[in-house]
Order: C-alpha cells, then sequence, then structure tokens
C-alpha cells in the first residue's frame, strides 16, 4: 500500500509525452536511471521522480527500471499528445484497479459511486482515517489531503478531463459529471489487462463478473450493467469475442489470439471494433 503516487501534483501529459519519448530511444538497455532522464531532458529531479511515479500507476513504464511497457510504446508511437478517449480510458482503468495506490483506487471505486459533490477535506476523514494505523500523523494529515486534491485535479485539470468523470464546483470542491462513453476497444483492452492480472491463462470470463466483480471494468469505470453487456454484445458481432449463455453458464469467451498487444494494434492502427 502506498500513500502517495503523485507527491501531491497533477500529471503533467506534456512532460510524460517527452519523457516518454526519450525513453523510446532507449529499447534494449536493461533500466533507464532517473539521472539519465534528468540530463537528457532538463527536467528537475523531484519532478521526474513525481512524473515517473505516475507514468508507472498508469502503466506506462515499468516499475524500478523506468522501461516503456508494450501499452506505454503503443501510446507515444500513435499518440503522443493522449488525444485518443481509448488511451485515456485506459490509463485511468489500470491506476483505478490498483489498490497499492490506496488514495486513487478510494476516490474512483468508494468515494464517486458513494455521492455526487466532493469536498476534498472532508474525504480525507471520511474515507481514509484507517490509514492513521499504517502511517505517520504527519503523513495522514499533511499529504494526505494533497495526494486526494491531485487525484480530483487529474480528472478536473488535466487531459483526464477529456472522461468528463468530475468538474471543480469552486476552489477545493467538486462534481461528477457525466462521463462520455467508453469505447468499444477500451473496455476489450481493460477485460483482457482484468484477465491477465486476476485469472491469467483463462479463456472465458464470467459476464456477471465483468460486469460487478471488484477491479473489473464494470466496477472500475462505473458503467451500469446493461452498457458493459451492450460493449460486450458490439465485440461479439465485431468478432471479437463470443458471448456464451446456456443454463447457468453466463460467459465472455476470449479466443488464445486474442491479447493486449492485438487490441492495442486495433486501436492505434486506425481501425475500430467492427
Amino acid at each position: 500500500m502506498k500513500l502517495q503516487l503523485t507527491n501531491g501534483y497533477r500529471p503533467r501529459f506534456d512532460q510524460i509525452s517527452r519523457i516518454m519519448q526519450f525513453l523510446l530511444t532507449k529499447e534494449g538497455q536493461k533500466k533507464v536511471s532517473r539521472q539519465e532522464i534528468i540530463l537528457a531532458l532538463g527536467i528537475p529531479d523531484k519532478q521526474i521522480e513525481n512524473l515517473t511515479s505516475m507514468m508507472t500507476g498508469f502503466g506506462l513504464v515499468r516499475p524500478r527500471v523506468s522501461l516503456l511497457t508494450n501499452f506505454g510504446k503503443a501510446v507515444i508511437q500513435s499518440d503522443p499528445y493522449f488525444d485518443k478517449l481509448e488511451t485515456l480510458w485506459i490509463i485511468h482503468y489500470i491506476v483505478s484497479s490498483n489498490p497499492e495506490w490506496v488514495v486513487w483506487y478510494r476516490i474512483i471505486n468508494l468515494v464517486l459511486p458513494a455521492q455526487d459533490h466532493f469536498e476534498i477535506d472532508l474525504i480525507s476523514k471520511q474515507y481514509f482515517s484507517d490509514l492513521a494505523i499504517h502511517f505517520s500523523e504527519r503523513t495522514v494529515s499533511e499529504k494526505l489531503p494533497k495526494e486526494v486534491g491531485a487525484v480530483f485535479a487529474a480528472y478536473s485539470r488535466s487531459e483526464l478531463s477529456h472522461l468528463r468523470i468530475l468538474e471543480a464546483e469552486g476552489t477545493g470542491n467538486f462534481i461528477k459529471s457525466n462521463p462520455v462513453d467508453v469505447p468499444d476497444l477500451a473496455l476489450l483492452f481493460c477485460l483482457l489487462y482484468y484477465r491477465d492480472k486476476y485469472s491469467p491463462g483463462s479463456s472465458a470470463i464470467n459476464t456477471e463478473d465483468a460486469c460487478l466483480a471488484e477491479y473489473s471494468p464494470g466496477r472500475v469505470l462505473n458503467l451500469p450493467e446493461y452498457q458493459v453487456r451492450t460493449i460486450l454484445g458490439n465485440l461479439h458481432n465485431a468478432g471479437l469475442v463470443r458471448l456464451e449463455k446456456f443454463a447457468n453458464l453466463d460467459q465472455v469467451r476470449l479466443s488464445d489470439s486474442l491479447t493486449q498487444e492485438f487490441v492495442l494494434e486495433r486501436i492505434y492502427g486506425g481501425n475500430d471494433a467492427n
């Protein structure tokens, strides 16, 4: 469990893009040090530390070695300005489905479903009081509100605002907004990510689990069950998954050839789910 992913700073995707462009030139290395990035880009050490922490949480770079993941490589080669909604939804799912990032995870999975208006100071007290047994009093009293504020700022003042999950409503206050539709291929990637992390090697996922289970795309993306089932129906009609429903069996069948990499190629190769 880690309290700080952002260290109190909202994501700067322009700087994240610069770092990722540099890391793309370092393919083949076993590790890229923070000092290498600082010397190459002239970004201050503390800012590099914060940004690489967020990039790790977003699934763009591998932890500790700062090398691009397959997802990170696809993004920087085809969507370096983070314009595609698929990119933003996948980032949102990856970071929000990981309970290790306790503040981000709880805000998306516990706070947002429970209410429509949010005040940072109250949220810090209502949803995180138990952290006092894990962290020092100073950390909880000073760093926790900054981390909560940074997560809300990410969805209201960075590229993630395009998802329309939250909007600012005065200083320190936010309101739940109306998210845009989740693209079919973004949900498919999230479904495969969920399968690979929690049921590796499985060729099928219970449809209800895909909609409602903890860490599932339906749960983390806060989608009503009918919407998840509609998207799965679209993917079935496109021949990307197979929906099976016999008696008590209601599942999504995933072929061996359907991988995260395959879906990334469809997203960034200019093809839609059809």
